[in-house]
């Protein structure tokens, strides 16, 4: 998954337009960008690169550099073209290799954008175009890391060399293809409370890492990696969605009776 820069720009700018509502408009129809784009995409960002979020993306990273830089990548690879590759997981793989595909799957979630924005008041426009804005604003925040961390890690693919990292040298230490193929599904499990659909989802969004490891084009801790910036970078959306107050008054027992707690969360 390489882009242009002049194309990243355009798809970036029309990201950002579809992604700011329509009550970003004042009533005087000038466009309020400043408070949308601080309260909606800024605070995404500050999520995603959040102490916490960061420790999760260092444990990811850890886990992978262990794979990379021990043999365990090669024999992963070597023992899955050995015996589990075949026709039908090569079948399996041309189909789900596709959401990976960020030509195809970026115009898919600007249209559900668009839906939602042009479709009326109807549940399944406003659905489909809320999951639409959610994967555009998903890629927004992932696409600057995993780019950056493609090439800083330098790792190879297995038909070009070893999964060793070596900064710079190579362009392939996160596979973009797992990433773009898991945001779709790791975005809608997040839209739904029903453990059936979001487990279900989940597993979904594995398939597109899975199809290059089957494909003899990443390793398994390039794809598992990939993996891993998507549920970070959908996580980090999500939280802006769902974000907590600052502070929580609640009940709490105290000594001889019952008291009041407050909590101030930062």
């Amino acid at each position: 998954m390489h882009f242009k820069v002049k194309s990243l720009r355009v798809v970036f700018l029309v990201m950002i337009l579809l992604i700011l509502p329509s009550s970003a408009w004042t009533e005087e129809g000038e466009y309020n960008w400043e408070d949308k784009v601080k309260n909606t995409i800024c605070e995404d960002y500050k999520n995603f690169y959040s102490i916490g979020n960061l420790e999760k993306l260092a444990i990811g990273l850890g886990a992978a550099g262990v794979l990379a830089n021990t043999s365990a990548d090669r024999e992963i690879q070597d023992r899955y073209q050995e015996s589990v590759r075949n026709k039908d997981t090569d079948n399996l793989s041309t189909v789900t290799k596709m959401f990976g595909e960020g030509v195809i799957t970026i115009p898919v979630y600007l249209g559900a954008a668009l839906f939602g924005e042009f479709a009326g008041d109807v549940e399944l426009s406003s659905t489909t175009g809320e999951w639409g804005k959610r994967c555009l604003r998903t890629l927004l925040v992932g696409y600057p890391p995993v780019f950056f961390l493609q090439r800083a890690l330098g790792a190879s693919r297995p038909d070009e060399g070893g999964s060793g990292w070596s900064p710079f040298s190579d362009a392939n230490g996160v596979s973009g293809h797992s990433f773009n193929g898991a945001v779709p599904f790791i975005t809608a499990a997040k839209m739904t409370d029903n453990p059936y659909y979001k487990y279900g989802l989940y597993f979904a969004s594995t398939l597109g890492g899975i199809s290059r490891i089957n494909d003899n084009a990443h390793y398994f801790s390039q794809a598992a990696l990939g993996w891993w910036m998507a549920y970070l970078a959908a996580a980090s959306m999500n939280k802006t969605e769902t974000k907590s107050p600052k502070v929580v008054v609640a009940p709490a027992a105290i000594r001889n009776g019952v008291g009041v707690m407050v909590m101030f969360r930062f």
